[in-house]
């Protein structure tokens, strides 16, 4: 699935008037997740799950927009910015109970209220349908504008009224048939451990560094410890192409350059003609070398005029000494 495709699939929310709503309750009371139908019997309510959660939708999957779609099976590196990842048929063990919906439904007299762990709104024309999930999130006690606030009234859901069941027109995952799609990044991380698949990524950079790189780099285990501590910079990180400046440079011209500079010259040690990596600083920077952009730039001289310059800052060591700071990419 790409972007147009996406798109398609939920054009049919455009005919928001034509739109039915579903809320479902995740609920857990510890006995193992399931999928309760909200007991609205309200025409009201269902209108507001309906155009908020199709205007929702439409305004985060629009063609004006720009964004990607990416298999979450496939990608080698994970982009943080305007980019969504689905899964297909392979879907995380912590959310496979969402497509498994009952035909029960929450009673307030049976079920406590505090198990409610998340919410699934289901938006249906014909044959087409989207499921959107959020999680229950501590600000959804609270009442605002935007929220959709719903009251119990002998068992049944009305609005508008005072607090009682309140959430908003976001959500954290969207199904789409057999696709499932993360809204952001950040959720994958948070709620299913999407960092074992960056820790694989990091062996695997890590494992190719010592297969390819080991006649011009020692200290391996503290690239593998940068790798390990700083997941941000990790996450970011693409597999490294062996066939690029940084290997295929003579490194006595490399060598030179960087002893050239004095405050790269401060971190970046070298030994028996090769990178001596012995600081969380000097990992960090290794692996900015490893980029074709920047290792021209350190060839070249022009270090400032790499695109995206940001500023390092030498971390201080335990007798405080002043912090370098470079400008580096």
């Amino acid at each position: 699935m790409d972007k147009n495709e996406l798109v398609a699939k939920v054009a049919f929310l455009e005919q928001v008037d034509k739109i039915a709503a579903k809320l479902y309750f995740h609920y857990n009371d510890g006995s193992g997740d399931i999928l309760l139908e909200a007991p609205t019997n309200n025409e009201s309510v269902d209108k507001k799950l309906s155009n908020n959660y199709s205007e929702s939708v439409l305004s985060k999957f629009n063609a004006n927009r720009d964004f990607k779609v990416l298999n979450i099976a496939k990608v080698q590196e994970f982009d943080t910015v305007a980019t969504h990842y689905y899964y297909k048929e392979n879907y995380p063990e912590d959310l496979q109970f969402l497509f498994n919906k009952s035909n029960k439904e929450y009673n307030f007299n049976d079920h406590d209220y505090k198990n409610i762990k998340g919410y699934l709104i289901d938006l249906t024309f014909g044959k087409e349908s989207v499921l959107l999930y959020k999680y229950r999130h501590n600000y959804d006690i609270h009442i605002k504008p935007t929220l959709l606030t719903m009251i119990k009234v002998d068992n049944e859901l009305t609005s508008p009224s005072h607090e009682s069941i309140i959430i908003n027109e976001k959500f954290d995952y969207a199904i789409l048939g057999e696709f499932l799609v993360a809204i952001s990044l950040s959720t994958l991380e948070r709620k299913i451990k999407f960092d074992e698949r960056v820790k694989k990524q990091s062996k695997e950079i890590i494992d190719s560094i010592k297969e390819n790189g080991s006649e011009i780099v020692e200290g391996i285990d503290k690239l593998e410890e940068y790798l390990a501590e700083n997941f941000e910079f990790a996450k970011k990180m693409k597999s490294i192409d062996f066939n690029g400046l940084l290997w295929i440079s003579d490194f006595d011209s490399i060598k030179q350059k960087i002893q050239s500079r004095p405050k790269l010259n401060r971190i970046m040690r070298f030994k028996d003609n090769r990178f001596n990596i012995t600081s969380k600083q000097a990992a960090k920077i290794f692996f900015k070398l490893c980029n074709d952009q920047v290792m021209e730039s350190i060839l070249s001289g022009d270090v400032t005029l790499v695109e995206g310059v940001e500023l390092i800052e030498e971390e201080q060591s335990n007798n405080k000494t002043p912090a370098a700071n470079i400008l580096y990419n």
